[in-house]
């Protein structure tokens, strides 16, 4: 079974999962209640598993972007449980998880373009475009830290799925008229602890891991203590 830990956003959850198949999942979309809310999350669905933190194959966690202290939350624990219980952990993208979030969720067709984008406070996003296959959202160039004018100026001329908390401010861009673009409707918006154990949980049959000792949050931006 693996753990799935996201706190990437206002979004603060936890899931556990096994065979590709969600056993229990939990979370809530609120500011500022990851530190006290996500161990209560963890037991909660460790609990709904008949799980230990020992029988555990792993602990997938959301590395960002997104939220600089939320990010850090996340993997202090993820950490913390690992090395409790001597058990591997495996960083997964945010927009990875959110894109293939809505893909699922919003049961888009393989070969559908999905833009994922988060709120990267003023007038940028983070933001990385994919291609659903129908199984897993394939990334289309790195994820970035984008204005948001120049991000929609430079998009494809093609139907665009869009996703996260930023996609707000796609909307009021007046370029945006311009282009074929359809937001995913809520929860397939948000970011998910599911899909973050659903992503991790190959990874590690595939014998990937990472370095808990080294394992840091992939901000994109540069931490600064005050932005949140």
């Amino acid at each position: 079974m693996i753990l799935g830990i996201e706190t990437a956003t206002t979004v603060c959850g936890a899931a556990l999962v096994s065979s590709g198949t969600v056993i229990h999942e939990s979370g809530l979309n609120e500011r500022n209640v990851h530190s006290e809310r996500l161990l209560g999350m963890v037991q909660e669905v460790l609990h709904a598993g008949s799980c230990s933190p020992r029988m555990l194959q792993g602990i997938a966690v959301s590395i960002g972007p997104g939220s600089f202290t939320g990010l850090r939350i996340g993997l202090s624990v993820a950490k913390g449980l690992a090395y409790g219980a001597g058990i591997p952990v495996v960083g997964v993208p945010t927009l990875t998880a959110l894109a293939r979030h809505a893909a699922v969720t919003g049961v888009l067709e393989p070969g559908s373009t999905v833009l994922a984008v988060l709120d990267a406070r003023r007038d940028e996003v983070y933001a990385q475009m994919f291609e659903w296959d129908g199984r897993e959202c394939r990334g289309i160039g790195q994820p970035n830290d984008a204005r948001v004018d120049r991000l929609v100026e430079d998009l494809p001329e093609r139907t665009i799925y869009l996703t996260g908390d930023g996609v707000g401010k796609i909307l009021t861009v007046r370029a945006a008229s311009a282009r074929r673009l359809e937001g995913v409707p809520d929860p397939g918006g948000r970011c998910s602890a599911a899909q973050v154990a659903l992503i991790g949980e190959p990874m590690f049959h595939a014998g990937l891991k990472d370095d808990i000792s080294t394992l840091e949050p992939k901000y994109i931006k540069e931490f600064f203590l005050q932005q949140r």
